[in-house]
């Protein structure tokens, strides 16, 4: 007899909610580890109170728990500790109900797909799904491009048959097949500084040559299909009387196939690196954090579980192609068949404004825990 994950999610909704109350609650900023160890803490103690066997890596900011089974799948349920959000915020901010909505800092991104992670693996043993392990890993540096967590992200994925990442459903209730890949780079400009109203003449201006590498960066766009170049951050010189000797500028690069990775830098170092005025030197840093997340045949074939899942929820499941990163690119990357945004629906992630559609807990729930049962059924049946 199949499991009513629904009913499952519907009763247990207001524990559920107690659990995500207590994870807002908690400031989590990337650049603090310690706080995220204490959160890392409660969310140990509460998968152990599961049944689940954990460890702890980095400063303990990343949590890996397993729940054991007997059948042969292996899967990876991905999530992130860590927020957008500084010291207090939980304070200035505190969870709260209203409507159908709730709110608080790192509520959708990604708090509820922690949640619900939590409820899922619960439901799926009690219904002694036919996996063989079922694996929650949960970093604590997803918004600061993973730079402590990456190779554990890696290593304890190898392997697995499939990752479902946490990240928040859309708000139209899509998942996401596809993000393109993330490249962030600094282009700085060192030229001659001279006294601005005596002899302008004498000096090169990092600041001018900045600003014409800075055009030649945004006509980039549309030169590589999918490809994007933006140019988010500029400064320089140090004081308008003086012809600036210093300048720099911070750029974004996003691509959505691997096989772009490289025309997309061989563009951006053409229009960075050509300086105009030849005396002053013009010096690329940087490089892609994240490669493109593709929807490959690993991710088609999550699809279709998950339309099989949502088929039997009675809802309809579309997906989507994003600009956005997630841990997911690297496992993508490594042959992994990966789905993503199968958390909770929300929006307006990393403003104050960020909320979860409270009635979606239920239904997305059912929707993991029914896309895992059938996985593993498919992967023991072979």
């Amino acid at each position: 007899m199949q499991t009513d994950f629904l009913k499952t999610f519907d009763g247990n909704l207001q524990s559920l909610l107690a659990d995500l109350e207590i994870l807002v609650s908690m400031d989590t900023p990337s650049d603090d580890p310690s706080a995220l160890a204490g959160a890392m803490d409660w969310l140990e103690e509460r998968l152990r109170g599961e049944g689940a066997h954990t460890e702890r890596f980095g400063a303990g900011d990343i949590l890996q728990a397993d729940f054991s089974g007997a059948g042969e799948a292996t899967i990876l349920l991905l999530s992130h500790m860590d927020t957008v959000f500084g010291h207090g915020e939980a304070q200035r901010r505190p969870f709260r109900l209203e409507g159908d909505r709730a709110y608080g800092p790192g509520v959708a991104d990604m708090k509820a797909g922690i949640a619900l992670a939590i409820w899922a693996a619960k439901a799926l043993q009690a219904a002694g799904a036919r996996y063989r392990t079922l694996r929650l890993l949960c970093t604590g540096d997803e918004e600061m491009g993973a730079v402590r967590s990456r190779e554990r992200i890696l290593a304890c994925a190898q392997g697995f048959d499939a990752a479902l990442v946490l990240e928040p459903g859309r708000p139209g209730g899509e998942v996401v097949s596809a993000r393109k890949g993330v490249g962030t780079f600094r282009l700085t400009a060192h030229g001659r500084a001279a006294h601005a109203g005596v002899d302008p003449q004498n000096g090169r201006s990092a600041i001018t040559e900045i600003a014409r590498r800075v055009v030649e960066i945004s006509r980039l766009n549309g030169s590589l299909e999918g490809a994007t170049f933006n140019v988010g951050v500029l400064s320089g010189g140090s004081r308008a009387n003086v012809v600036a000797e210093e300048a720099s500028c911070e750029i974004d690069v996003r691509i959505a196939r691997v096989e772009d990775m490289e025309a997309a830098l061989r563009l951006l170092r053409a229009a960075a690196e050509q300086a105009e005025d030849k005396d002053v030197t013009l010096h690329l840093t940087g490089g892609f954090s994240s490669p493109p997340m593709e929807k490959g045949p690993g991710t088609q074939w999550l699809l279709r579980h998950a339309a099989k899942a949502a088929g039997e929820l009675g809802v309809e499941l579309r997906d989507i192609t994003t600009g956005g990163g997630s841990d997911g690119n690297r496992l993508a990357a490594a042959g992994i068949p990966v789905l993503d945004a199968l958390g909770p629906v929300g929006g307006r992630a990393h403003s104050a404004e960020e909320y979860v559609e409270v009635p979606s807990i239920p239904v997305r729930g059912a929707l993991l825990a029914r896309m895992i049962m059938s996985i593993s059924e498919e992967l023991s049946a072979r």
